[in-house]
């Protein structure tokens, strides 16, 4: 076992390694030639070596001290290292060599020190007592038995003690029980000048000084006047150096030490060593649970990522998707949360489940997109791009008030999705009565009308969410669409509505202004008939991409309304078996503005989904930023924690939720590293420490951007997305020849109008006329 410590400052190259006890910090090669540390003048460019090596002063069995932890004695080298400037080649290593030594060599050299420790006799304070044991020498043998077994000198003999045996066997004793250890130590400083480099040679060996106890540690060679060559001397020179390079076994005297006395120097530097130029391990954690499957691009696992067993084995492991009820990945931004909602989100699309990634800000979404033009999974894709800007860019529609295939049964569902997601957003809560009245009676009538229209075979002239400022600000078009419905519908608009003062409605209005500021938006919510339907997509196993821009008002509100839609239709599935629900993984980037605009529902899904088969993955940088119900419910239904790097508020969090790890642990961490627990057949594991997977490396096969024009044009042509333009001049119509959606609407309903007052007139003039043929919207 060799340990090679070798601390330079400032190296860019420089790394930590801790395996089998060897801690090297490597420095990068400078230039020029090495010379001796005792040339008398030193030349430019050229380096000089200093070389030293220690052996033990006294009898190998006196102890050394075992060096504690606090303070570090590696600090006193990395003290010493940090003027070593790597980049003109210096460096400092102090390379200790380990032998095991058997039992039977440590027994027979114990008994060996026995015998003298008898031969001498009672001592005290290191002096022999007068006498000597039974058998100590041959003229003592000879003058007991001339005085028939008599004492000699007129006294006694006198055995040794017990104590004096003790420490003539002093660290080799059968009760250490400690494993003993031949040592070779080897100091080698090279510099650019030969007096820094002998300074830095006494500074490393003053590293030795913790040890020093009943022995110590000195030098070999010349060390008696101030000329000190050590192990640089011509004739010891050849032999430290082919030892040192090649790792020769040959001390210059034998010397044993047990590991309780060198094991300070056969661990990494701990937190008690401060030096900054000592790259940290990030405190200690648990390798990966040995039944920790490995992930090869089996179905129903969800990756985590590259992890270490106890034998030093490095795998891809993954969960069984089976234990997975919710997951949260905690930690800084660009440290590699998305990378890994990525990787999961593949594997469970690419294994047949469905998926819903909802990105605020489209980036992770974009970087998808060619993983997905594979012919297994490119039939499965809806990319919902709530953020475009282009006119010309393509986008799917939804409309909240859709009524096409539903029926009078379903209004109610209607308007608590809708006034339930636009109440949520504004955070109204109990605040806002007539504001909700308002809203609840608006979309009852504008369900009953779309289901009207839907009826009459007009499903492209259903309300949008838009139609609703027209029904509260547009007297004229109000009164036609009231005029269809049954009297207990009209009542609230004639006898409720009027007394409402005016601040009333703009309470309402404004959420929907909001909307109405995004072309994208506008054209999402605006056209009269569903392409995305989330409840379809959950069942029919869809990959549901979400991109929205990740500014403004409006963003919070329509994922307000995503989420809350969300919500509805996972308990959409209730009274269906649990074998017959298709999964369904909502992953949820940036989870602290998506929590922001949910309002609580996002506490919801994690409370109320898991048994519809509805597992949210959800990612924040601030977790402490999240509602006090969202990080609680969270944190109590998760069964997949994995955390990056965190400021120490959120890294002692976190640490509390697992087990023998530190907040620094947490906070020291690099780039895609991240810390997880999981669960594995129902039971919670130790936290492991795991490496991120690039996704281009995990799926490079499957990356074909060359390929996503065809997906997206087989997008546009399966989900019916329309352009931009074309479905805003839907919706708002132009100044001359076409009018807008809601004005059509009225001149449908218009129609209806005068086609109902004949009838009037016809059954006033012929009473047996059948007065079901008027026009009638069906009320449940």
């Amino acid at each position: 076992m060799t340990t090679l410590i070798d601390l330079t400052k400032h190296s860019p190259e420089s790394t930590v390694q801790a395996a089998d006890g060897d801690v090297h910090l490597a420095p990068a090669a400078g230039p020029g030639t090495e010379r001796s540390a005792t040339c008398a003048e030193p030349l430019p460019g050229e380096r000089y070596v200093a070389r030293a090596e220690l052996v033990l002063a006294r009898p190998d069995h006196r102890r050394l001290t075992a060096a504690g932890l606090d303070p570090d004695p590696l600090h006193v080298m990395a003290a010493a290292c940090a003027q070593v400037d790597s980049g003109s080649g210096e460096q400092a290593e102090l390379v200790v060599d380990l032998v095991p030594v058997s039992g039977r060599r440590v027994a027979r050299w114990r008994r060996r020190l026995m015998r003298r420790a008898q031969a001498r006799g009672p001592s005290a304070y290191g002096e022999q007592v007068r006498g000597g044991a039974q058998g100590g020498s041959m003229w003592s043998q000879v003058w007991d038995g001339l005085n028939g077994g008599g004492a000699r000198g007129g006294s006694g003999q006198r055995a040794p003690r017990q104590r004096d045996l003790a420490e003539g066997i002093g660290k080799f004793l059968p009760s250490e029980d400690t494993a003993v250890f031949a040592v070779q130590v080897l100091i080698r400083v090279t510099a650019t000048h030969p007096g820094r480099a002998q300074a830095r040679l006494h500074q490393v060996m003053s590293v030795l000084d913790a040890f020093k106890g009943e022995n110590w540690w000195r030098p070999v060679g010349p060390r008696r006047t101030g000329w000190r060559p050590y192990s640089s001397v011509w004739w010891r020179r050849s032999r430290f150096e082919r030892r040192f390079w090649s790792g020769e076994f040959a001390p210059a005297k034998r010397q044993w030490v047990t590991a309780r006395e060198i094991a300070a120097l056969l661990k990494p530097p701990t937190v008690h060593c401060p030096a900054t130029n000592v790259v940290r391990t990030g405190g200690v954690v648990p390798p990966a649970p040995p039944q920790l499957p490995e992930w090869t691009g089996q179905r129903g696992m969800v990756p985590c990522g590259l992890v270490t067993l106890a034998d030093g084995t490095v795998r891809l492991g993954a969960v069984p998707k089976a234990d997975v009820l919710f997951g949260a990945s905690l930690g800084k931004s660009g440290f590699g949360k998305s990378e890994l909602a990525l990787v999961q989100a593949l594997a469970l699309a690419y294994g047949g489940d469905g998926v819903w990634f909802l990105d605020p800000h489209g980036a992770a979404v974009l970087r998808a997109l060619p993983y997905l033009t594979h012919p297994a999974v490119a039939d499965r894709v809806l990319l919902v791009d709530v953020g475009a800007k282009n006119p010309s860019d393509r986008i799917m529609s939804w409309n909240p008030l859709d009524m096409e295939g539903r029926d009078v049964a379903e209004v109610q569902d209607v308007i608590g999705a809708v006034v339930g997601g636009l109440a949520s957003a504004q955070g109204w809560g109990d605040r806002a009565p007539r504001a909700r009245s308002i809203l609840s009676h608006a979309v009852q009538v504008l369900a009953h009308l779309a289901l009207e229209m839907c009826r009459r075979g007009r499903p492209d002239l259903q309300p949008t969410l838009f139609s609703i400022t027209r029904l509260l600000n547009d007297e004229q078009w109000r009164e036609e669409v009231l005029a269809l419905l049954p009297r207990k519908l009209r009542k609230f608009w004639i006898t409720t509505f009027p007394k409402y003062e005016g601040g009333a409605v703009p309470v309402v209005t404004q959420t929907l202004e909001q909307l109405e500021t995004s072309d994208s938006l506008r054209a999402f919510l605006g056209q009269p008939r569903s392409t995305y339907k989330v409840r379809r997509a959950m069942d029919e196993k869809k990959i549901v991409l979400l991109r929205a821009s990740g500014t403004g008002g409006a963003d919070q509100l329509i994922t307000s309304l995503l989420l809350f839609d969300l919500f509805l239709a996972g308990l959409s599935r209730e009274g269906i078996p649990q074998e017959q629900l298709a999964p369904f993984w909502p992953f949820a980037d940036e989870l602290t503005a998506i929590d922001g605009a949910s309002r609580g529902y996002l506490a919801k899904v994690l409370e109320q989904l898991r048994k519809y088969e509805i597992h949210l993955m959800g990612m924040t940088q601030m977790v402490m930023r999240l509602s006090e119900e969202t990080r609680q419910a969270l944190m109590q239904n998760q069964s997949l924690l994995s955390a990056a790097a965190a400021d120490s508020d959120e890294a002692a969090f976190v640490a509390k939720r697992m087990d023998t790890i530190t907040p620094r642990t947490i906070e020291k961490q690099g780039k895609y590293r991240y810390v997880m627990t999981a669960t594995l057949h129902g039971q919670p594991t130790d936290p492991f420490r795991v490496l991120g997977v690039p996704v281009h490396d995990v799926y490079a096969d499957y990356h074909h951007p060359e390929q996503v024009p065809e997906l997206l044009a087989a997008m546009n042509q399966g989900s019916q997305r329309r352009s931009v333009s074309e479905a805003l001049l839907a919706l708002d119509g132009n100044d001359t020849t076409l009018p807008g959606h809601d004005d059509m609407i009225l001149a449908e309903l218009s129609g209806a109008g005068h086609r109902r007052a004949a009838a009037t007139q016809a059954t006033t003039r012929t009473p047996t006329a059948d007065a079901s043929a008027l026009p009638r919207i069906e009320v449940g």
